[in-house]
């Protein structure tokens, strides 16, 4: 869009750029639209929503209006991205907020990483169905209040909406509806990345085209301008990649054209808030080739763009150094498809050559080319970290996929690169036709290692990988010959019709649910003192943004959630119990459970109803006497003190000994859902409180099911038993047993060292 604005405003024409995007997102982000959803849960029957989504945004709603704009303030401050605990707590704000969001509409969820909701954008029918729903459709929602004043220019005559993903179908055309609506003489034209691939396919009228006058595929700076001149002058040029209709309501397709790139104005920005984006950047994309050079069989890239093109080196770093003194910004991200080697070599050497000062990445493949000598260049141009196609780490799967590479060039290159003191982020792709499950693993062993190295052996913390499963894109060279690469394609039927991913099935290798576990699997597993997103909200996550700014600046990454000590939660009789500062608690709609929120530490817990006296009492104090409370009462008291909601939680703890004593009751902590791998047996766990994931192995899963009641573990499996209440998957208490004064002083000691 910023490229558009350029050749339309160096064409004469006024035109005002708008990111929707973006505007949207600052006015959820907001305390006054936070606290506006209440009104929308109190019409929770009517609407349809999820009871327990909208008991749990009830119970982060004050935490997340009393720290929304704090939050908001820490994001965009690069001392923010130095605190860690800072930047935690902010990101859970942020999370918790769209939660909120989420449990306002039905089948709606959004977090910084994903969107989905009620309706489906790979149906025409229900995208039309989503723009005239505000009950189901968020984005019609919101729109109604940010889109009219921006129509109400009576000079106004043309709209333009880009849609460069799936996820942005449905707003987009929400867009168009209230265009329609409110201002039904205007023309609206529509383009991007994803209409080329959808609107590519129609071979008639199509009802998108009740909301939009023109479809423009493929690259829109030539066909912008000829269609204002043709619209507003009556000009009668083709406009290059127009899909319309005429009058007698056919569908007709002008001819795509190639950009000469080196006609192309320097992006305009000027019409954007570079501060409101949730970085404390801005980083500026630039570009310095269009398309892909390769043809790589699971790609569609070379489907939905024009050829290969490349502009000179001079004519890029002119552009950047041009937007640094412009927007005071020298981060830079590389938009490219794919940076060539041609294109490393020229643009790194002139940016050295120029001295110019400026930090940037961008996405490259492996080759023979990328030794040692090219990569201190890389980093003396400013490059501080660079995206890699790896795929897979085995060269019979690099044939299939046909990328092009050898595998004896993978780990020179990663090695050049770490050694020059660039990071890498690694891209792997699980359970491409044919693959095996030993050939997947071979791949994620190679990427943890890598990561690991990076760390230790080369002092980059910054490294980076994700693991996803195969997807079969229907435009791809996979979906055009299926037979070719082994698979039989199973077709979306006419109700999705938009659909450009498909189910199949593989004639050998691994099938598509096999490929999704292992790659979850593989896809950077936790250990004990690792943190997972938690269930109940979204965090904004280490996006590869925020992984380059790190590095730029040098702030080491955020340690995890710390493993608690393992500990005993022995209550001394007589010393009141409070709940934690923070700590909020209601009764569920239905009535049948208690949920508790802790600010501090983003935990969320459900009781059964009846203890709604006993936090009613924690509210104020209540001092637990062994000889009168019952087991239950203990039980949990332990619950709430393992997982922090309890003030003071180190006074009632106790080291946890050497071996099993009598009187301590070990059991298992509750809210932890396991998946196991039906092939090795190993258990994912997940808190359901915490958000904290641990993967056992089967001896160790097998000893956390043998305590789902209370026991005392045999000697031998004491060591394991430690280990699960250190990670909060056990908790162990007692009572009727005092403090030995050598107890007693150990936690004094643990409390000073703390």
């Amino acid at each position: 869009m910023p490229l558009l604005t350029a050749v339309l405003r160096e064409h004469g024409w006024p035109v005002t750029a708008f990111d929707l995007s973006a505007t949207h997102l600052r006015w959820l982000l907001t305390a006054e639209t936070v606290a506006g959803l209440c009104e929308r849960y109190d019409r929770a029957d009517r609407l349809g929503l999820d009871p327990a989504a909208v008991d749990e945004a009830r119970l982060l709603l004050p935490s997340v209006c009393d720290g929304i704009e704090t939050a908001w303030a820490t994001v965009h401050d690069t001392a923010g991205l130095r605190d860690h605990a800072t930047f935690g707590r902010a990101a859970r704000t942020i999370g918790n907020a769209l939660v909120c969001h989420s449990a306002a509409f039905a089948g709606f969820h959004c977090d910084l990483r994903s969107n989905r909701q009620h309706y489906n954008e790979r149906s025409s029918t229900s995208v039309l169905a989503a723009t005239r729903d505000p009950d189901r459709n968020p984005y019609r929602w919101a729109f109604e209040t940010l889109l009219p004043p921006r129509l109400s220019d009576p000079e106004l005559g043309m709209v333009g909406v880009s849609v460069s993903a799936d996820t942005q179908l449905i707003p987009a055309m929400t867009v168009a509806a209230l265009v329609r609506q409110h201002r039904p003489d205007l023309r609206i034209v529509m383009g991007g990345n994803y209409i080329t691939r959808i609107a590519g396919r129609w071979r008639g009228r199509h009802p998108f085209f009740d909301l939009v006058d023109d479809f423009v595929l493929y690259e829109g700076e030539d066909a912008i301008v000829a269609l204002c001149e043709n619209l507003f002058e009556g000009g009668t040029h083709p406009v290059p990649g127009r899909s319309s209709l005429s009058p007698d309501g056919r569908l007709s397709f002008a001819p795509a054209r190639d950009v000469d790139l080196a006609t192309l104005p320097a992006p305009d920005f000027d019409d954007y808030d570079l501060d409101s984006y949730l970085a404390p950047g801005p980083v500026l994309p630039v570009l310095a080739s269009r398309s892909c050079a390769w043809d790589c069989a699971f790609c569609s890239i070379p489907f939905a763009s024009n050829r290969y093109r490349h502009r000179d080196a001079a004519a890029v770093v002119d552009e950047m150094q041009y937007l640094a003194r412009r927007h005071g910004s020298t981060s830079f991200m590389f938009v490219d498809e794919i940076l060539t080697q041609r294109t490393l070599r020229e643009v790194s050497a002139e940016l050295v050559r120029r001295d110019a000062g400026l930090r940037w990445y961008g996405e490259t493949r492996f080759s023979a080319g990328l030794d040692d000598t090219l990569a201190r260049r890389l980093h003396e141009s400013g490059c501080r970290r660079l995206d890699l196609g790896l795929e897979s780490y085995n060269q019979r799967v690099l044939d299939l996929m046909r990328k092009g590479i050898r595998i004896e060039h993978v780990k020179p290159n990663v090695d050049a690169l770490l050694g020059a003191g660039v990071p890498v982020h690694l891209f792997c792709i699980t359970g491409f036709p044919g693959e095996t499950a030993e050939e997947a693993r071979r791949t994620a062993e190679f990427a943890e290692q890598t990561l690991r190295r990076s760390r230790d052996e080369f002092g980059l913390p910054y490294s980076t990988s994700v693991n996803g499963p195969f997807i079969l894109d229907v435009l791809s060279p996979v979906g055009r010959d299926p037979e070719r690469f082994g698979v039989t394609v199973l077709h979306p039927g006419p109700d999705e019709d938009l659909a450009l991913s498909a189910d199949y099935i593989a004639f050998s290798g691994l099938s598509g649910s096999k490929a999704a576990r292992l790659a979850a699997e593989a896809d950077a597993l936790p250990d004990t003192g690792r943190a997972a997103p938690l269930q109940h909200r979204g965090l904004i996550g280490e996006s590869e943004e925020y992984a380059f700014l790190r590095c730029v600046l040098d702030t080491g990454v955020p340690a995890g959630r710390s493993p608690a000590e393992p500990a005993v939660f022995t209550p001394a009789p007589g010393v009141p119990l409070r709940l934690a500062d923070g700590v909020t608690w209601r009764v569920s709609a239905d009535g049948s459970t208690v949920g508790l929120y802790a600010a501090a530490a983003d935990s969320i817990l459900r009781l059964p109803r009846r203890w709604a006296g006993l936090l009613s009492g924690l509210d104020e104090g209540v001092a637990f006497d062994d000889r009168d409370d019952g087991d239950d009462v203990l039980e949990v008291l332990c619950t709430l003190w393992t997982f922090g909601f309890l003030a003071d939680a180190r006074r009632h703890a106790t080291p946890l000994p050497a071996g099993p004593v009598p009187g301590l009751r070990v059991r298992t902590a509750p809210g932890w859902r396991e998946t196991v791998d039906p092939d090795t047996g190993r258990a994912r766990m997940t808190s359901m409180v915490t958000g904290s994931e641990v993967v056992l192995n089967v001896h160790a899963f097998l000893l956390w099911l043998d305590h789902a009641g209370d026991g005392q573990p045999a000697a031998a499996d004491w060591g394991a038993v430690t280990d699960m209440i250190r990670a909060e998957l056990l908790q162990a208490s007692r009572r009727g047993l005092p403090r030995t004064n050598e107890e007693a002083s150990s936690v004094e000691a643990g409390r000073e060292g703390a």
